[in-house]
Protein backbone atom coordinates (compact mmCIF):
# COMPACT_ATOMS: atom_id res chain seq x y z
CA UNK A 1 0.00 0.00 0.00
CA UNK A 2 1.34 3.41 -0.93
CA UNK A 3 1.37 6.44 1.36
CA UNK A 4 -1.49 8.93 1.27
CA UNK A 5 -1.42 11.81 -1.23
CA UNK A 6 -0.92 14.37 1.56
CA UNK A 7 2.04 12.47 2.99
CA UNK A 8 3.57 11.95 -0.45
CA UNK A 9 3.20 15.67 -1.19
CA UNK A 10 4.73 16.71 2.15
CA UNK A 11 7.67 14.32 1.92
CA UNK A 12 8.24 15.24 -1.73
CA UNK A 13 8.33 18.92 -0.81
CA UNK A 14 10.71 18.06 2.04
CA UNK A 15 13.06 16.25 -0.34
CA UNK A 16 12.98 19.03 -2.92
CA UNK A 17 13.21 21.77 -0.30
CA UNK A 18 16.06 20.08 1.54
CA UNK A 19 18.03 19.60 -1.68
CA UNK A 20 17.39 23.14 -2.90
CA UNK A 21 18.25 24.77 0.43
CA UNK A 22 21.39 22.66 0.75
CA UNK A 23 22.56 23.77 -2.70
CA UNK A 24 21.76 27.41 -1.89
CA UNK A 25 23.68 27.36 1.38
CA UNK A 26 26.61 25.45 -0.10
CA UNK A 27 26.93 28.04 -2.86
CA UNK A 28 26.26 31.30 -1.01
CA UNK A 29 27.21 30.60 2.60
CA UNK A 30 30.66 29.04 2.42
CA UNK A 31 32.27 31.75 4.55
CA UNK A 32 29.67 31.64 7.35
CA UNK A 33 30.15 29.29 10.32
CA UNK A 34 27.73 26.39 10.44
CA UNK A 35 26.40 26.61 6.87
CA UNK A 36 28.22 23.54 5.54
CA UNK A 37 26.93 21.17 8.27
CA UNK A 38 23.52 22.84 8.00
CA UNK A 39 23.48 22.14 4.25
CA UNK A 40 24.41 18.50 4.91
CA UNK A 41 21.70 18.27 7.59
CA UNK A 42 19.02 19.61 5.24
CA UNK A 43 20.13 17.22 2.49
CA UNK A 44 20.04 14.25 4.87
CA UNK A 45 16.57 15.14 6.19
CA UNK A 46 15.40 15.40 2.58
CA UNK A 47 16.79 11.93 1.87
CA UNK A 48 15.28 10.58 5.07
CA UNK A 49 11.85 11.89 4.01
CA UNK A 50 12.21 9.97 0.73
CA UNK A 51 12.77 6.81 2.77
CA UNK A 52 9.27 7.19 4.25
CA UNK A 53 7.81 6.84 0.76
CA UNK A 54 9.75 3.70 -0.33
CA UNK A 55 8.58 0.61 1.57
CA UNK A 56 11.29 -2.02 1.55
CA UNK A 57 14.97 -2.38 2.34
CA UNK A 58 16.09 0.82 0.65
CA UNK A 59 13.54 2.90 2.52
CA UNK A 60 14.50 1.22 5.81
CA UNK A 61 18.18 1.91 5.08
CA UNK A 62 17.44 5.61 4.59
CA UNK A 63 15.51 5.66 7.87
CA UNK A 64 18.61 4.23 9.59
CA UNK A 65 20.54 7.42 8.77
CA UNK A 66 18.57 9.45 11.32
CA UNK A 67 21.42 9.40 13.93
CA UNK A 68 23.75 11.05 11.41
CA UNK A 69 21.20 13.84 11.15
CA UNK A 70 21.39 14.23 14.92
CA UNK A 71 25.20 14.46 14.72
CA UNK A 72 24.96 17.11 12.02
CA UNK A 73 22.55 19.10 14.19
CA UNK A 74 25.11 19.00 17.02
CA UNK A 75 27.71 20.31 14.54
CA UNK A 76 25.38 23.17 13.54
CA UNK A 77 24.72 24.03 17.19
CA UNK A 78 28.44 23.94 17.99
CA UNK A 79 29.24 26.27 15.11
CA UNK A 80 26.50 28.72 16.13
CA UNK A 81 27.60 28.78 19.76
CA UNK A 82 31.35 28.72 19.14
CA UNK A 83 31.79 25.46 21.06
CA UNK A 84 33.22 23.31 18.29
CA UNK A 85 35.83 20.75 19.30
CA UNK A 86 35.65 17.27 20.77
CA UNK A 87 31.85 17.55 21.04
CA UNK A 88 31.60 17.28 17.26
CA UNK A 89 33.86 14.23 17.04
CA UNK A 90 31.90 12.43 19.75
CA UNK A 91 28.61 13.33 18.08
CA UNK A 92 29.70 11.92 14.74
CA UNK A 93 31.08 8.79 16.41
CA UNK A 94 27.79 8.15 18.24
CA UNK A 95 25.74 8.87 15.11
CA UNK A 96 27.85 6.62 12.89
CA UNK A 97 27.81 3.70 15.36
CA UNK A 98 24.04 3.96 15.92
CA UNK A 99 23.36 4.11 12.18
CA UNK A 100 25.61 1.09 11.58
CA UNK A 101 23.84 -0.90 14.31
CA UNK A 102 20.47 -0.11 12.74
CA UNK A 103 21.68 -1.04 9.25
CA UNK A 104 23.11 -4.37 10.41
CA UNK A 105 20.44 -5.29 12.95
CA UNK A 106 17.37 -4.04 11.11
CA UNK A 107 15.88 -0.61 11.47
CA UNK A 108 12.20 -1.52 11.49
CA UNK A 109 9.37 -2.14 9.07
CA UNK A 110 6.61 -0.43 7.12
CA UNK A 111 3.07 -0.98 8.38
CA UNK A 112 -0.38 -0.20 6.99
CA UNK A 113 -1.58 2.86 8.86
CA UNK A 114 -5.02 4.49 9.09
CA UNK A 115 -5.34 7.34 6.62
CA UNK A 116 -1.63 7.38 5.78
CA UNK A 117 -1.43 4.22 3.68
CA UNK A 118 1.90 3.02 5.08
CA UNK A 119 4.08 4.31 7.88
CA UNK A 120 7.49 3.26 9.18
CA UNK A 121 7.92 1.89 12.72
CA UNK A 122 11.33 1.70 14.36
CA UNK A 123 11.87 -1.77 15.95
CA UNK A 124 14.73 -3.70 17.49
CA UNK A 125 18.07 -2.17 16.54
CA UNK A 126 16.15 0.71 14.99
CA UNK A 127 15.10 1.79 18.48
CA UNK A 128 18.82 2.23 19.26
CA UNK A 129 19.09 4.54 16.26
CA UNK A 130 16.00 6.43 17.41
CA UNK A 131 17.34 6.77 20.95
CA UNK A 132 20.72 8.00 19.67
CA UNK A 133 18.98 10.55 17.45
CA UNK A 134 16.96 11.87 20.40
CA UNK A 135 20.08 12.03 22.60
CA UNK A 136 22.07 13.94 19.97
CA UNK A 137 19.19 16.34 19.35
CA UNK A 138 18.96 16.93 23.09
CA UNK A 139 22.73 17.63 23.26
CA UNK A 140 22.48 20.16 20.43
CA UNK A 141 19.54 21.91 22.05
CA UNK A 142 21.36 21.99 25.38
CA UNK A 143 24.26 23.81 23.72
CA UNK A 144 21.87 26.34 22.17
CA UNK A 145 20.02 26.92 25.47
CA UNK A 146 23.28 27.36 27.39
CA UNK A 147 24.60 29.86 24.82
CA UNK A 148 21.30 31.76 24.82
CA UNK A 149 21.40 32.19 28.60
CA UNK A 150 24.63 34.22 28.34
CA UNK A 151 23.91 36.03 25.05
CA UNK A 152 22.18 39.35 24.59
CA UNK A 153 20.87 41.62 21.86
CA UNK A 154 20.81 40.33 18.30
CA UNK A 155 22.78 37.21 19.22
CA UNK A 156 20.15 36.22 21.78
CA UNK A 157 17.35 36.77 19.27
CA UNK A 158 19.12 34.61 16.70
CA UNK A 159 19.52 31.70 19.14
CA UNK A 160 15.89 32.12 20.18
CA UNK A 161 14.81 31.85 16.54
CA UNK A 162 16.82 28.65 16.09
CA UNK A 163 15.32 27.12 19.25
CA UNK A 164 11.79 28.00 18.14
CA UNK A 165 12.42 26.44 14.74
CA UNK A 166 13.79 23.33 16.48
CA UNK A 167 10.59 23.10 18.51
CA UNK A 168 8.72 22.95 15.20
CA UNK A 169 11.12 20.22 14.07
CA UNK A 170 10.52 18.14 17.19
CA UNK A 171 6.79 18.51 16.69
CA UNK A 172 7.03 17.41 13.04
CA UNK A 173 9.05 14.23 13.69
CA UNK A 174 6.79 13.27 16.59
CA UNK A 175 4.53 11.76 13.93
CA UNK A 176 6.93 8.81 13.73
CA UNK A 177 6.24 8.05 17.40
CA UNK A 178 2.63 7.14 16.61
CA UNK A 179 3.48 3.58 15.40
CA UNK A 180 6.03 3.07 18.17
CA UNK A 181 3.49 3.85 20.89
CA UNK A 182 0.50 2.39 19.06
CA UNK A 183 -1.33 5.69 18.57
CA UNK A 184 -3.66 4.78 15.69
CA UNK A 185 -4.15 8.28 14.30
CA UNK A 186 -3.09 10.07 11.15
CA UNK A 187 0.56 11.22 11.59
CA UNK A 188 -0.30 14.84 10.84
CA UNK A 189 2.87 16.28 12.46
CA UNK A 190 4.93 14.84 9.59
CA UNK A 191 3.17 17.23 7.23
CA UNK A 192 5.03 20.09 8.97
CA UNK A 193 8.48 18.73 8.08
CA UNK A 194 8.96 20.82 4.87
CA UNK A 195 8.07 23.96 6.81
CA UNK A 196 10.59 23.04 9.51
CA UNK A 197 13.48 22.88 7.01
CA UNK A 198 12.76 26.35 5.64
CA UNK A 199 12.22 27.86 9.08
CA UNK A 200 15.44 26.31 10.46
CA UNK A 201 17.59 27.54 7.56
CA UNK A 202 16.12 31.02 7.82
CA UNK A 203 16.49 31.13 11.61
CA UNK A 204 20.18 30.22 11.36
CA UNK A 205 21.06 32.64 8.58
CA UNK A 206 18.55 35.50 8.77
CA UNK A 207 21.13 37.79 10.38
CA UNK A 208 24.03 36.83 8.13
CA UNK A 209 23.08 35.82 4.59
CA UNK A 210 20.97 38.26 2.58
CA UNK A 211 20.73 35.84 -0.37
CA UNK A 212 18.57 33.58 1.81
CA UNK A 213 16.32 36.51 2.65
CA UNK A 214 15.83 37.42 -1.01
CA UNK A 215 14.96 33.81 -1.74
CA UNK A 216 12.62 33.74 1.27
CA UNK A 217 10.58 36.64 -0.13
CA UNK A 218 9.78 34.61 -3.24
CA UNK A 219 9.05 31.51 -1.15
CA UNK A 220 6.72 33.37 1.20
CA UNK A 221 4.97 35.07 -1.73
CA UNK A 222 4.28 31.76 -3.46
CA UNK A 223 3.37 30.17 -0.13
CA UNK A 224 0.72 32.82 0.45
CA UNK A 225 -0.59 32.27 -3.08
CA UNK A 226 -0.78 28.49 -2.62
CA UNK A 227 -2.40 28.91 0.82
CA UNK A 228 -5.03 31.18 -0.73
CA UNK A 229 -5.69 28.61 -3.46
CA UNK A 230 -5.86 25.78 -0.91
CA UNK A 231 -8.34 27.74 1.22
CA UNK A 232 -10.58 28.47 -1.77
CA UNK A 233 -10.32 24.84 -2.88
CA UNK A 234 -11.33 23.59 0.57
CA UNK A 235 -14.28 25.97 0.75
CA UNK A 236 -15.41 24.97 -2.71
CA UNK A 237 -15.13 21.24 -2.09
CA UNK A 238 -18.66 21.13 -0.73
CA UNK A 239 -20.04 23.71 -3.15
CA UNK A 240 -21.44 22.12 -6.28
CA UNK A 241 -19.70 18.90 -5.26
CA UNK A 242 -21.97 16.97 -7.57
CA UNK A 243 -20.28 18.66 -10.49
CA UNK A 244 -17.10 16.87 -11.49
CA UNK A 245 -14.00 18.97 -11.30
CA UNK A 246 -15.64 21.85 -9.39
CA UNK A 247 -12.92 22.05 -6.65
CA UNK A 248 -10.22 21.95 -9.32
CA UNK A 249 -11.87 24.76 -11.25
CA UNK A 250 -12.20 26.87 -8.12
CA UNK A 251 -8.55 26.22 -7.23
CA UNK A 252 -7.41 27.23 -10.72
CA UNK A 253 -9.55 30.36 -10.51
CA UNK A 254 -8.02 31.16 -7.10
CA UNK A 255 -4.50 30.77 -8.50
CA UNK A 256 -5.25 33.00 -11.47
CA UNK A 257 -6.90 35.57 -9.20
CA UNK A 258 -3.94 35.40 -6.87
CA UNK A 259 -1.59 36.30 -9.70
CA UNK A 260 -3.49 39.56 -9.93
CA UNK A 261 -2.65 40.14 -6.26
CA UNK A 262 1.08 39.64 -6.86
CA UNK A 263 1.90 43.21 -5.85
CA UNK A 264 0.13 43.17 -2.45
CA UNK A 265 1.38 39.63 -1.79
CA UNK A 266 4.96 40.71 -2.55
CA UNK A 267 4.67 43.66 -0.16
CA UNK A 268 3.22 41.39 2.53
CA UNK A 269 6.07 38.89 1.99
CA UNK A 270 8.57 41.73 2.27
CA UNK A 271 7.13 42.70 5.64
CA UNK A 272 7.25 39.12 6.86
CA UNK A 273 10.84 38.49 5.77
CA UNK A 274 12.20 42.01 6.33
CA UNK A 275 10.38 43.34 9.40
CA UNK A 276 11.13 47.04 9.73
CA UNK A 277 12.84 47.13 6.35
CA UNK A 278 10.19 48.89 4.28
CA UNK A 279 11.54 51.71 2.10
CA UNK A 280 8.91 53.92 0.46
CA UNK A 281 9.17 55.92 -2.73
CA UNK A 282 9.20 59.10 -0.63
CA UNK A 283 12.17 57.73 1.35
CA UNK A 284 14.07 57.01 -1.85
CA UNK A 285 13.35 60.46 -3.30
CA UNK A 286 14.40 62.27 -0.13
CA UNK A 287 17.56 60.19 0.36
CA UNK A 288 18.58 60.64 -3.27
CA UNK A 289 18.04 64.41 -3.08
CA UNK A 290 20.03 64.86 0.15
CA UNK A 291 22.89 62.65 -1.03
CA UNK A 292 23.18 64.55 -4.32
CA UNK A 293 23.54 67.80 -2.36
CA UNK A 294 26.83 66.56 -0.83
CA UNK A 295 29.79 68.40 -2.33
CA UNK A 296 32.57 65.96 -1.48
CA UNK A 297 33.29 62.47 -0.11
CA UNK A 298 33.31 63.60 3.54
CA UNK A 299 29.94 65.33 3.21
CA UNK A 300 28.52 62.30 1.37
CA UNK A 301 29.66 59.90 4.12
CA UNK A 302 28.28 62.19 6.85
CA UNK A 303 24.91 62.50 5.08
CA UNK A 304 24.66 58.72 4.57
CA UNK A 305 25.48 58.08 8.23
CA UNK A 306 22.88 60.60 9.36
CA UNK A 307 20.15 59.18 7.09
CA UNK A 308 20.82 55.62 8.21
CA UNK A 309 20.83 56.65 11.88
CA UNK A 310 17.50 58.46 11.43
CA UNK A 311 15.93 55.51 9.60
CA UNK A 312 17.06 53.02 12.24
CA UNK A 313 15.73 55.33 14.98
CA UNK A 314 19.01 55.46 16.87
CA UNK A 315 19.25 57.72 19.91
CA UNK A 316 22.04 59.64 18.18
CA UNK A 317 21.52 59.40 14.38
CA UNK A 318 25.14 60.40 13.74
CA UNK A 319 26.64 57.63 15.89
CA UNK A 320 26.52 54.14 14.35
CA UNK A 321 29.44 52.78 16.40
CA UNK A 322 27.10 51.12 18.90
CA UNK A 323 24.99 49.49 16.16
CA UNK A 324 26.35 46.19 14.84
CA UNK A 325 24.98 46.25 11.30
CA UNK A 326 26.67 42.96 10.36
CA UNK A 327 24.58 41.12 12.93
CA UNK A 328 21.43 43.19 12.63
CA UNK A 329 18.08 41.65 11.62
CA UNK A 330 17.19 41.51 7.92
CA UNK A 331 15.02 44.66 8.03
CA UNK A 332 17.72 47.13 9.12
CA UNK A 333 20.28 45.38 6.92
CA UNK A 334 17.98 45.76 3.94
CA UNK A 335 17.54 49.48 4.66
CA UNK A 336 21.33 49.82 4.87
CA UNK A 337 21.71 47.94 1.57
CA UNK A 338 19.23 50.20 -0.23
CA UNK A 339 20.93 53.29 1.18
CA UNK A 340 24.35 51.91 0.18
CA UNK A 341 23.17 51.58 -3.42
CA UNK A 342 22.00 55.21 -3.40
CA UNK A 343 25.33 56.29 -1.89
CA UNK A 344 27.18 54.44 -4.66
CA UNK A 345 25.04 56.21 -7.27
CA UNK A 346 25.66 59.59 -5.58
CA UNK A 347 29.40 58.85 -5.44
CA UNK A 348 29.43 58.03 -9.16
CA UNK A 349 27.56 61.27 -9.85
CA UNK A 350 30.03 63.17 -7.65
CA UNK A 351 32.95 61.61 -9.55
CA UNK A 352 31.39 62.57 -12.87
CA UNK A 353 30.87 66.15 -11.71
CA UNK A 354 34.42 66.28 -10.36
CA UNK A 355 35.84 64.86 -13.61
CA UNK A 356 33.85 67.34 -15.66
CA UNK A 357 35.04 70.21 -13.48
CA UNK A 358 38.61 68.92 -13.74
CA UNK A 359 38.38 68.72 -17.53
CA UNK A 360 36.96 72.23 -17.64
CA UNK A 361 39.71 73.51 -15.38
CA UNK A 362 42.41 71.82 -17.45
CA UNK A 363 40.92 73.25 -20.64
CA UNK A 364 40.93 76.73 -19.13
CA UNK A 365 44.45 76.18 -17.81
CA UNK A 366 45.57 74.97 -21.24
CA UNK A 367 44.16 78.08 -22.90
CA UNK A 368 45.82 80.22 -20.22
CA UNK A 369 49.14 78.41 -20.64
CA UNK A 370 49.10 78.88 -24.39
CA UNK A 371 48.34 82.57 -23.94
CA UNK A 372 51.08 82.95 -21.31
CA UNK A 373 53.63 81.12 -23.47
CA UNK A 374 52.83 83.27 -26.48
CA UNK A 375 52.63 86.58 -24.60
CA UNK A 376 55.65 86.04 -22.34
CA UNK A 377 58.29 84.39 -24.47
CA UNK A 378 58.65 87.27 -26.94
CA UNK A 379 59.07 89.85 -24.13
CA UNK A 380 61.47 87.45 -22.38
CA UNK A 381 63.64 87.29 -25.50
CA UNK A 382 63.61 91.10 -25.78
CA UNK A 383 64.60 91.42 -22.07
CA UNK A 384 67.45 88.93 -22.56
CA UNK A 385 68.80 90.94 -25.53
CA UNK A 386 68.29 94.27 -23.73
CA UNK A 387 70.52 93.30 -20.83
CA UNK A 388 73.30 91.86 -23.03
CA UNK A 389 75.44 94.93 -22.35
CA UNK A 390 74.44 95.32 -18.70
CA UNK A 391 76.71 94.71 -15.72
CA UNK A 392 77.55 91.06 -15.11
CA UNK A 393 75.60 90.97 -11.80
CA UNK A 394 72.51 92.43 -13.44
CA UNK A 395 72.83 90.15 -16.42
CA UNK A 396 73.13 87.06 -14.16
CA UNK A 397 70.10 87.99 -12.05
CA UNK A 398 67.98 88.59 -15.14
CA UNK A 399 68.99 85.21 -16.57
CA UNK A 400 67.97 83.50 -13.31
CA UNK A 401 64.53 85.15 -13.31
CA UNK A 402 64.02 84.46 -17.01
CA UNK A 403 64.89 80.80 -16.40
CA UNK A 404 62.25 80.67 -13.66
CA UNK A 405 59.67 82.19 -15.96
CA UNK A 406 60.58 79.73 -18.73
CA UNK A 407 60.28 76.78 -16.28
CA UNK A 408 56.85 78.01 -15.23
CA UNK A 409 55.70 78.23 -18.84
CA UNK A 410 57.03 74.72 -19.59
CA UNK A 411 55.32 73.26 -16.50
CA UNK A 412 52.07 75.00 -17.34
CA UNK A 413 52.07 73.62 -20.87
CA UNK A 414 53.01 70.13 -19.68
CA UNK A 415 50.38 70.04 -16.93
CA UNK A 416 47.57 71.40 -19.07
CA UNK A 417 47.98 69.27 -22.19
CA UNK A 418 46.37 65.81 -22.43
CA UNK A 419 48.84 62.94 -22.49
CA UNK A 420 48.90 59.20 -21.98
CA UNK A 421 51.43 56.78 -20.52
CA UNK A 422 52.96 53.76 -22.22
CA UNK A 423 53.82 51.30 -19.46
CA UNK A 424 56.81 48.97 -19.77
CA UNK A 425 58.92 47.00 -17.27
CA UNK A 426 61.17 49.63 -15.69
CA UNK A 427 64.19 48.97 -13.46
CA UNK A 428 63.85 51.49 -10.65
CA UNK A 429 67.51 51.47 -9.61
CA UNK A 430 68.58 52.11 -13.19
CA UNK A 431 66.06 54.96 -13.51
CA UNK A 432 67.38 56.51 -10.31
CA UNK A 433 70.98 56.33 -11.51
CA UNK A 434 70.02 58.37 -14.59
CA UNK A 435 68.84 61.26 -12.39
CA UNK A 436 72.19 61.76 -10.69
CA UNK A 437 72.81 63.36 -7.30
CA UNK A 438 73.51 61.83 -3.90
CA UNK A 439 70.51 59.87 -2.62
CA UNK A 440 70.45 57.19 0.06
CA UNK A 441 68.45 54.21 -1.25
CA UNK A 442 66.75 51.13 0.13
CA UNK A 443 65.38 49.28 -2.90
CA UNK A 444 64.40 45.61 -2.92
CA UNK A 445 66.78 43.60 -5.13
CA UNK A 446 65.76 43.24 -8.79
CA UNK A 447 62.72 45.42 -8.23
CA UNK A 448 60.91 46.45 -11.41
CA UNK A 449 57.52 47.98 -12.02
CA UNK A 450 55.14 48.67 -14.87
CA UNK A 451 55.44 52.37 -15.68
CA UNK A 452 56.12 54.91 -18.40
CA UNK A 453 59.90 55.39 -18.11
CA UNK A 454 59.86 59.07 -19.09
CA UNK A 455 57.00 60.04 -16.79
CA UNK A 456 58.49 58.00 -13.93
CA UNK A 457 61.79 59.92 -14.29
CA UNK A 458 59.83 63.19 -14.33
CA UNK A 459 57.93 62.33 -11.14
CA UNK A 460 61.05 61.15 -9.29
CA UNK A 461 63.03 64.20 -10.45
CA UNK A 462 60.34 66.54 -9.10
CA UNK A 463 60.22 64.73 -5.76
CA UNK A 464 64.00 64.58 -5.38
CA UNK A 465 64.37 68.26 -6.30
CA UNK A 466 61.80 69.17 -3.63
CA UNK A 467 63.50 66.93 -1.05
CA UNK A 468 66.95 68.38 -1.75
CA UNK A 469 65.55 71.93 -1.63
CA UNK A 470 64.20 71.18 1.85
CA UNK A 471 67.80 70.58 3.02
CA UNK A 472 69.38 67.70 4.90
CA UNK A 473 69.39 64.05 3.95
CA UNK A 474 67.29 62.42 1.22
CA UNK A 475 66.14 58.77 1.16
CA UNK A 476 64.39 56.76 -1.56
CA UNK A 477 62.91 53.38 -0.63
CA UNK A 478 60.97 50.93 -2.79
CA UNK A 479 59.38 47.58 -2.06
CA UNK A 480 56.83 45.25 -3.61
CA UNK A 481 53.66 44.64 -1.62
CA UNK A 482 50.66 42.40 -2.34
CA UNK A 483 48.74 45.32 -3.87
CA UNK A 484 51.62 46.77 -5.91
CA UNK A 485 54.92 48.65 -5.63
CA UNK A 486 55.39 51.42 -3.06
CA UNK A 487 58.08 54.09 -3.52
CA UNK A 488 58.85 56.59 -0.73
CA UNK A 489 60.93 59.77 -1.17
CA UNK A 490 61.83 61.21 2.25
CA UNK A 491 63.79 64.13 3.64
CA UNK A 492 64.57 65.44 7.12
CA UNK A 493 63.89 69.10 6.35
CA UNK A 494 61.45 71.38 8.19
CA UNK A 495 58.42 69.39 7.08
CA UNK A 496 55.14 70.36 5.40
CA UNK A 497 53.29 73.37 6.88
CA UNK A 498 49.93 72.28 8.30
CA UNK A 499 48.00 74.83 6.26
CA UNK A 500 49.00 73.29 2.90
CA UNK A 501 49.06 69.55 3.71
CA UNK A 502 45.48 68.97 2.47
CA UNK A 503 46.10 70.75 -0.86
CA UNK A 504 49.77 69.86 -1.36
CA UNK A 505 49.21 68.04 -4.66
CA UNK A 506 47.01 70.74 -6.19
CA UNK A 507 48.42 73.20 -8.77
CA UNK A 508 50.23 76.32 -7.50
CA UNK A 509 50.81 74.94 -4.00
CA UNK A 510 54.50 74.83 -3.11
CA UNK A 511 56.57 74.38 0.03
CA UNK A 512 59.83 75.58 -1.51
CA UNK A 513 61.02 79.11 -2.22
CA UNK A 514 61.14 79.85 -5.90
CA UNK A 515 59.07 76.81 -6.91
CA UNK A 516 56.46 77.02 -9.65
CA UNK A 517 53.83 75.22 -7.58
CA UNK A 518 53.29 72.64 -10.32
CA UNK A 519 55.92 69.99 -9.51
CA UNK A 520 53.80 67.95 -7.09
CA UNK A 521 50.66 68.51 -9.17
CA UNK A 522 52.47 66.95 -12.13
CA UNK A 523 53.53 64.03 -9.90
CA UNK A 524 49.86 63.51 -8.95
CA UNK A 525 48.87 63.56 -12.62
CA UNK A 526 51.60 61.05 -13.48
CA UNK A 527 50.38 58.66 -10.78
CA UNK A 528 46.72 59.06 -11.79
CA UNK A 529 47.67 58.20 -15.37
CA UNK A 530 49.31 54.99 -14.09
CA UNK A 531 46.22 54.08 -12.06
CA UNK A 532 48.17 54.67 -8.85
CA UNK A 533 48.22 57.35 -6.19
CA UNK A 534 50.47 59.82 -4.37
CA UNK A 535 50.14 60.74 -0.72
CA UNK A 536 52.07 61.80 2.34
CA UNK A 537 53.44 58.99 4.49
CA UNK A 538 55.36 58.69 7.74
CA UNK A 539 58.68 57.01 8.49
CA UNK A 540 60.53 57.19 11.80
CA UNK A 541 63.43 59.64 11.62
CA UNK A 542 62.14 61.56 8.59
CA UNK A 543 60.08 64.73 8.67
CA UNK A 544 58.51 64.39 5.20
CA UNK A 545 57.82 61.34 3.05
CA UNK A 546 55.92 61.35 -0.24
CA UNK A 547 54.60 57.91 -1.20
CA UNK A 548 54.01 56.72 -4.75
CA UNK A 549 51.82 53.62 -5.01
CA UNK A 550 51.88 51.75 -8.34
CA UNK A 551 49.23 49.02 -8.84
CA UNK A 552 50.25 45.43 -9.52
Amino acid sequence: MVASAALVTAMGLCALGGTGLAALLWRHGRALPGTRPLAAFLLLVGGWSVGLLIPGRFGAALMALAPLGGALFVHVAAALTGRAGRNIRWAYAVGAVAALIALLGGTGRFLPWPGAGTLFRYEGAGLVAGAATVALAAAGHAMLVAARSTADGVRRRQLTSVLLSSALGLLSVSGLAFPVFGIEAYPWPLLLLPVYLVVLAYAVLRYRLMAVNRWAVRAVCWGLLVALAALVSALSAGFAAERAGAPFLWTAAALLGGLGLAGPLRRLADRIVYPGGEVTADDLARWRRELQEAGDEAALAATAERLLGERLALADPTDLDTFDLERAPPGPRRVAGVLAELVAQARDDLDRRRSFAERQRLAELGALAATVAHDLRNPMNIIAMAVADAAPDTRGEVRIQLARMDALVRDLLDYAKPWRVEATDVDLADTLSQLGGEVATDISPDLSLRADAGRLRQALANLLDNARAAGGRVLLTAERRPDGVVVDVCDDGPGIPAEIRASLFQPFVSRSQGGTGLGLAIVAKVMAAHGGSVSLAQRPGWSTCVRLRFPS
